[in-house]
C-alpha cells in the first residue's frame, strides 16, 4: 500500500509505504500465536530437531508443562510475542517437515498392515508378489514368520510371530519405499 505523498529523490517521485493496518496486525500475531499452539503440541524430541531460539525454546516446553488453561494461554501468548521477534519462515518450513514426515510413518504402518494382512491371507502368492516389489526380500525367513503366525497352536506364540512379521516388513519398507503393490 502506498499513500499519494510523493517524495521528491532527485528526478524521480517515491512513494511512502504506510505501515500495516491494526487488523492486520492482530491477524498476524493470532497467525503466529497459532504457530505457537503447533510448537506446544510437539513431543520434546521434535522441538529438539527444529533449531528455535533458546529463549523460545524453553518458552515451549514451559508451556507444555502447564495444565491450567489461563497459564496455558497466557503462556502461548508470550510464545507469540517471542516469535514477532524471530523469522517464523523457518519454524513452519521445519513444523511441514514435520507433519510430512509423521505422514510418511502413518503410510508406512499402514502399508505394512496390509501387506501382513495380505501375506497371512493369501500364502505363497503373497509372498512372491513381496519378493517382486522388494527384491532384498528374504523369502525363506518370510516363509517362516508366516508358518509361525499361521499355526494352530497357542495364541502368544502366533501373536509374536504376527508382530515380528509386521516388524520385518516395516524394515523393508523403511530400507526401499515401495508402493503397495
Amino acid at each position: 500500500m502506498t499513500d499519494n505523498t510523493p517524495l521528491e529523490n532527485g528526478d524521480r517521485f517515491l512513494h511512502k509505504e504506510t505501515p500495516p493496518s491494526k487488523s492486520r496486525r492482530k491477524r498476524e500475531m493470532i497467525e503466529l500465536q497459532n504457530l505457537g499452539e503447533r510448537l506446544v503440541a510437539l513431543s520434546r524430541q521434535q522441538i529438539d530437531r527444529l533449531s528455535l531460539p533458546p529463549e523460545l525454546r524453553e518458552a515451549v516446553i514451559f508451556a507444555g508443562t502447564l495444565t491450567r488453561h489461563g497459564a496455558r494461554r497466557r503462556q502461548i501468548q508470550r510464545i507469540g510475542a517471542l516469535m514477532r521477534e524471530v523469522d517464523s519462515d523457518p519454524i513452519r518450513e521445519g513444523l511441514d517437515r514435520l507433519d510430512q514426515r509423521c505422514y510418511d510413518e502413518i503410510l508406512r504402518f499402514k502399508n505394512a498392515e496390509s501387506w501382513r494382512e495380505r501375506l497371512l491371507a493369501e500364502g505363497d502368492a503373497a509372498v512372491t508378489a513381496m519378493a517382486t516389489a522388494f527384491p532384498a526380500m528374504d523369502r525363506r525367513r518370510v516363509r517362516q514368520m508366516l508358518r509361525n503366525a499361521q499355526t494352530t497352536g497357542r495364541p502368544a506364540v502366533r501373536t509374536r510371530a504376527s508382530k515380528q512379521l509386521f516388524r520385518y516388513i516395516i524394515g523393508l519398507l523403511t530400507e526401499a519405499p515401495e508402493p503397495l503393490s
